[in-house]
């Protein structure tokens, strides 16, 4: 039986060494997201394909800004029951293993970025940077109670805004996802929503003040800072929480009267970071060909073709993976 070490704890309920079940809920939320990012991705450049669900230029927002803060959540998942797990036999090595976890996903980001660079003329930071820079950002508070954590998102996330408006907002717009300094709103994001999960799987009182909370801050800041997911602002930050909240809700409410059968959908989301890798391969050569003709703005038909058949290989792949047993973990 293969084993490969290159990706995320897989999702599964309870503590301690003793095996445990898959939780099919987070399957099914991480499948629905990658499905997602992969079609949004493949049509962003065909201008026939509605501006809703293509990311904001600046100041706004879509659809499609939606898709990374729900990766987060994801993440947020299964973070701290993972650290806490091997807290509990190894204090040193639960830090240790985390900080080599997110370095080592800012570096295997820093190896697309420099192929985007070099064929695209992108910018040298890209989303697998920022979530190294989050999961690093929120390791030193991951053992805090939920509230406290979320009180030190809160309290990150202004003081980003203020700096932001003075001081980095030039550098901020000119890279992707924020860029460096927008790492540390999207690690106070990965904070906020840890101590949303904490309260998600709480009692439905705490789920219904948690949520009524969160809703009540995010008006606030709605009237305040303008909603810009290139920004990473406070407003933007707090909303796609709150709409990754309700999402998963709604994803775990299906999920429950799916049963405990995991089915394609959940296959997808059992191994997000290989997907995320072969994704960007296959992509990229399937708009390759264009770019060599200085096409950047692809047809529409051509374009659907191409990311139809990036669905149709990374399925293949998903069910061969599952045929081999392989496991991997990071």
């Amino acid at each position: 039986m293969k084993e490969m070490n290159f990706i995320m704890d897989e999702p599964r309920t309870g503590l301690g060494n003793a095996a445990v079940a898959r939780d099919l809920t987070i399957d099914r939320f991480r499948g629905i997201l990658i499905i997602l990012m992969v079609i949004g991705n493949g049509l962003a450049d065909v201008s026939a394909f509605p501006g809703i669900f293509k990311h904001a230029e600046d100041i706004g927002f879509t659809i499609a800004d939606t898709v990374a803060p729900m990766f987060i959540l994801a993440i947020a998942m299964t973070y701290r029951s993972s650290f806490l797990r091997r807290y509990e036999t190894d204090k040193a090595s639960a830090y240790s293993h985390f900080i080599i976890r997110y370095f080592a996903l800012m570096g295997l980001g820093a190896l697309f970025s420099a192929g985007g660079v070099v064929v695209a003329q992108q910018t040298p930071w890209g989303v697998l940077q920022s979530i190294g820079m989050a999961g690093l950002l929120t390791l030193p508070f991951i053992r805090l109670g939920a509230g406290r954590r979320a009180a030190a998102a809160l309290a990150i996330l202004i003081i980003y805004q203020l700096v932001l408006d003075r001081f980095w907002l030039a550098d901020v717009l000119g890279s992707s996802h924020g860029g460096f300094y927008g790492s540390i709103s999207w690690g106070a994001m990965l904070i906020l929503a840890t101590s949303m999960v904490d309260w998600l799987n709480a009692s439905g009182r705490r789920q219904v003040i948690a949520i009524t909370a969160l809703t009540v801050v995010t008006a606030a800041s709605l009237w305040v800072v303008p909603v810009s997911k290139n920004r990473v602002t406070l407003s933007f930050v707090l909303l796609t929480t709150l709409i990754s909240c309700f999402t998963y809700i709604v994803v775990r409410i299906v999920s429950g009267r799916l049963g405990t059968k995991g089915g394609l959908i959940a296959y997808w989301g059992e191994k997000p970071l290989p997907l995320f890798v072969i994704h960007l391969l296959l992509t990229a050569l399937s708009q390759l060909p264009f770019a060599l003709l200085g096409i950047y703005e692809r047809p529409f038909i051509p374009a659907a073709l191409a990311t139809l058949a990036v669905l149709v290989v990374m399925t293949s792949y998903v069910l061969w993976a599952r045929r081999l047993k392989l496991r991997m973990s990071l």
